[in-house]
């Protein structure tokens, strides 16, 4: 029938790969479109692997723990403790089904090397139990293994034909990966949806009627704040199609990336659209070595409106103010004319003597120096605001210092809380943590194209304006720092918000804080850092808009998982040591 061997054996690899190709699917394909959610373990063995590496980087003895309690964790998760019987080097899959009057139904497909053995461990709960193609399947819910079958004969009837293309790639790019179907959430939930929403307005009422203030003081800024966060998420959970997770493992860390689609030109649909993504090059122009960085971009236009809206309404509701209520909303709708960009921030810490947080913010507005006439012209109003609970003393200075060819204006706000809200002093003790006895300290220069702040009372205007104008290679300026660099490969290239967060060293930084607060000697020096090995290592986090979806990308490298550890271990053995010490005393 051949004409030679070989074409018998090109022919016999081909069907022998395509039945390998649907044994390594099977799981995926068993589970039906019915599943509310879809959670896929990519080769237990190979993973648990990974993990373990990861952790034998930060500390040997972690690894050793971490590698029986992962084993302990799938074997109770798959209701076979002893692990008996599974094949670690293929995927496994668990289906869950939602209802809206029972709880909800588990499918287990699992692989396995020796079915008999696995089946053996099982509890009787599992009364419909089925080996096929060395896989078992099984769940309380007899109907749902039948269905399983079935659904294995019929591709139209696997879950993954509701996915995107780009959420079948995520999904199987994952060690770990999760897939929820949203639409169905929100049909078998819709009741419940419905009521979260009453609920959220008589809870927002209920504390428009009971919050305790002082005279003259308005809630409805802070009121009006959650209303806008609870409405607008419960609108993305009904416009939503579906949610995917991904969970990565490398050498270098560990990687988290999710796709939210939601239904073409719903409400969430176009807040998307209107908040088009950016690729935040001002943020490597800012100073080197902060404890974090911060960019984000979108419809500004919205943005200012609600931000000034919000501060509008803190307005004293008294006849005496609504003139300066009056002005204020012109100034507003001037001020929406000017042209916004993106907008970026950093902090770093300083000493609890002169307040702690120097935070720095660049944002992006054309014309500048009309920003700088309406800022001053609301500075003026200022007096006129208050907030719940708190008495507020504002000194603003324009023109107050000359820095290079920038004129900066100084604005200096002394808060005072109530003791009624505050009787223990906490919040005033921690407003002049932050920010200093002095108070609130904020400069603004205005060069062309851009707003920028210096905050705090030994955050330099100077240091922002020498690092924003510096030369690109200068080592003074975060985008040739390697640890910035290092998170920025990480995220996405264009986004609509990013954060990188030095959590090892803002964690060291703040406990010196802490020990100073204390008249007590900070432990962690520049010098204990740097012999530590606990350098700059930045967790980042990315967040992006588009057509009918949202992505996120969030990763944590190893260094911050070793310095995070080092960090923890220090503080440890401190609080061992005066434990210890305060025994021998007693």
């Amino acid at each position: 029938m051949f004409d030679n061997w070989k074409n018998l054996l090109v022919l016999s690899l081909f069907f022998s790969s395509c039945a390998v190709g649907f044994a390594d699917e099977f799981p995926q394909k068993a589970i039906s479109t019915h599943a509310g959610i879809v959670i896929r373990l990519k080769q237990p063995g190979e993973t648990r692997q990974k993990l373990t590496s990861i952790m034998n980087q930060v500390d040997e003895s972690l690894s050793t723990i971490l590698q029986g309690n992962l084993r302990t964790f799938l074997g109770r998760a798959i209701s076979n403790p002893t692990m008996a019987g599974v094949d670690n080097t293929r995927d496994m899959c668990v289906g869950v089904f939602l209802s809206e009057t029972k709880r909800p139904g588990l499918l287990y497909v699992i692989p396995v090397n020796d079915g008999p053995a696995f089946a053996a461990e099982l509890n009787e709960k599992y009364k419909k139990t089925v080996i096929q193609d060395k896989w078992i399947l099984y769940s309380e819910d007899q109907s749902l293994v039948d269905v399983a079958l079935e659904v294995t004969k019929d591709p139209i009837l696997n879950f993954q034909t509701q996915m995107s293309e780009e959420a079948k790639a995520l999904f199987a790019s994952g060690d770990m990966s999760v897939y929820v179907n949203s639409e169905k959430l929100v049909t078998v939930y819709q009741s419940q949806l419905e009521l979260a929403g009453q609920q959220l307005e008589q809870a927002l009422n209920r504390i428009s009627k009971t919050v305790k203030t002082t005279p003259g003081v308005n809630t409805k800024p802070i009121l009006s704040l959650y209303s806008t966060l609870g409405k607008g998420a419960l609108q993305a959970v009904q416009d939503s199609h579906s949610y995917t997770t991904a969970l990565t493992v490398e050498q270098g860390g560990i990687g988290l990336e999710s796709l939210f689609e939601v239904k073409s030109d719903s409400q969430t649909d176009q807040l998307f659209q209107k908040n088009p993504p950016q690729k935040f090059e001002q943020l490597g122009q800012f100073p080197a070595g902060q404890l974090a960085y911060f960019a984000g971009a979108g419809n500004t236009d919205a943005l200012i409106t609600w931000g000034m809206n919000f501060t509008a309404q803190m307005f004293d509701e008294t006849a005496e103010n609504q003139e300066a209520r009056q002005k204020f909303d012109s100034i507003v709708k001037a001020i929406r004319s000017l042209k916004f960009g993106s907008y970026y921030f950093s902090f770093e810490l300083g000493r609890l003597s002169e307040g702690v947080l120097n935070a720095y913010t660049v944002s992006e507005v054309s014309p500048s120096a009309e920003m700088r006439k309406y800022t001053r012209q609301m500075m003026a109003m200022m007096k006129n605001m208050s907030l719940p609970g708190v008495k507020q003393e504002i000194k603003y200075t324009p023109d107050a210092e000359k820095i290079g060819d920038e004129t900066v204006d100084l604005t200096v706000i002394k808060q005072e809380v109530d003791l009624g809200s505050d009787p223990l002093q906490v919040q005033k003790r921690m407003l002049e943590i932050l920010y200093g006895p002095e108070g609130i300290t904020n400069r603004m220069a205005y060069p062309e194209g851009k707003v920028l702040q210096a905050m705090g009372g030994t955050a330099s205007m100077k240091k922002l304006l020498d690092a924003l104008n510096a030369p690109d290679s200068s080592s003074e300026i975060a985008k040739n720092q390697p640890a910035f660099q290092e998170a920025r490969k990480q995220g996405l290239k264009e986004a609509n918000i990013l954060a990188l967060v030095d959590v090892p060293v803002t964690v060291a930084r703040i406990h010196n804080v802490l020990s100073e607060s204390r008249r007590q000697e900070g432990l962690f020096s520049d010098e204990l850092l740097k012999k530590q090995g606990i350098t700059a290592s930045y967790l980042s986090f990315s967040l992006g808009m588009r057509k009918q979806a949202m992505v996120t990308k969030t990763y944590l490298p190893v260094k911050t998982l070793q310095g995070g550890f080092k960090v923890f271990t220090i503080i440890s053995s401190q609080k061992f040591s005066q434990q210890s010490e305060k025994q021998k005393n007693n």
